[in-house]
């Protein structure tokens, strides 16, 4: 620990609200990280989390606005929230400002400023995502790209999470010093898969022969479900099916789509659910069409269950799933039914694939949390 046992560390972070998914799922991780080590973590949001710990210490900016994806509130948060941020570093005598997404950075900057303490900023990626972080208006992502690149500035140092990420810093000027790369880990499942596969095929009323395909995530547009549904409805098979775990704006677009291509009873909607790892278990094949990801969670997940994998040839994706016979063009529909028409008829296929996505996973399991720990130390020791 940096100081002693009566003087814990006191870290500021700021998020306006706790969400299902891959962001928020790290965001509590890292607080829980620093608070295993006896730090005061203190918060900055417009809800509470829905977690809690003795030193966990949330500040709530107060809005009068209910909806949270409207550019009337983006308007309030961002004029508001960078004082009211400062104002809580200040009172607190925070030492470690440690923030997701470098428009966060830019809102703590004040915060910086005022204390003195250094801004220790996390990066899943650095490409635009439309969907709901900052409601789909231009002007919004025109502030943003500012905010971006003063967050880059000023951040006192970077964490990102791939290689990609990191050259993309770089070509913003910051040093290969100033940036690390901590990778997402995962935790290799102990399910057992034959179980799991009993359990999954009993509450969905599926036949045993049955060839489960299974994806997760947000239904939004850069997640191309509809690219999946259309290659999956090409697929000359009785026995297969697709399992859609996720939620989103899309998911009535994407129901309608299954409907009209003949899929009603072949294409399952879960929903969001708590027990992933449980279905992804007893599934025979992951696949993921995104076309814009940080480090994909989804994927993640999948390997930690021992789960084959067929992703979408982007770069991020391509560091995680390092065989190219397991990714497929993005939106080329013809090319994936083709290939999960393959692992359909080949049991050797289906092992191969099996056994190289064991083979990739060895690079994610590790202790992420300390890693954190370790560089938020260096961070604060620094300053």
């Amino acid at each position: 620990m940096i100081n002693s046992m009566d003087t814990p560390t006191r870290v500021l972070t700021a998020y306006y609200k706790h969400k299902p998914g891959g962001f928020c799922k790290r965001l509590q991780m890292k607080i829980n990280a620093y608070l295993e080590q006896g730090w005061v973590v203190h918060y900055v949001a417009v809800e509470k989390f829905p977690y809690s710990h003795p030193n966990l210490i949330p500040h709530i900016l107060p809005t009068p606005l209910k909806d949270h994806n409207t550019l009337l509130f983006w308007i309030y948060f961002f004029t508001l929230a960078p004082w009211f941020t400062a104002w809580i570093a200040y009172r607190e005598k925070v030492q470690l400002i440690s923030v997701f997404s470098l428009a966060y950075a830019c809102l703590c900057v004040p915060a910086k400023w005022i204390t003195g303490s250094p801004l220790l900023t996390f990066i899943r990626t650095m490409k635009e995502k439309r969907e709901f972080t900052f409601g789909n208006y231009t002007i919004i992502y025109r502030i943003k790209s500012l905010l971006d690149k003063v967050g880059i500035a000023l951040s006192d140092f970077l964490v990102a999470n791939s290689e990609s990420i990191k050259t993309e810093l770089v070509k913003f000027g910051k040093t290969e010093k100033e940036v690390a790369i901590i990778y997402n880990n995962i935790i290799e499942s102990k399910l057992d898969r034959s179980e799991q596969r009993k359990e999954v095929l009993k509450e969905f009323g599926l036949p045993e022969e049955s060839f489960l395909i299974v994806t997760t995530g947000l239904l939004i547009a850069r997640k191309n479900i509809q690219c999946l549904i259309r290659a999956f409805a090409k697929v000359d098979s009785n026995k297969a099916v697709l399992l859609i775990i996720g939620e989103g704006p899309l998911l009535d677009a994407l129901r309608t789509l299954a409907i009209q291509l003949g899929l009603k009873d072949k294409v399952i909607f879960t929903g969001w659910r708590e027990d992933i790892p449980e279905i992804l278990s007893g599934c025979d094949l992951f696949v993921f069409p995104s076309y814009l990801e940080g480090l994909s969670n989804s994927i993640l997940e999948a390997m930690a269950c021992s789960l084959p994998c067929l992703v979408s040839d982007i770069p991020e994706n391509a560091e995680i799933i390092s065989h190219s016979t397991q990714r497929f063009p993005v939106n080329q529909d013809e090319v994936l039914k083709q290939m999960m028409s393959e692992v359909l008829l080949s049991k050797e296929k289906l092992e191969i694939f099996y056994e190289s996505t064991l083979e990739d996973r060895k690079r994610y399991i590790f202790n992420w949390e300390q890693k954190i720990i370790t560089i938020a130390e260096q961070v604060v020791k620094m300053h």
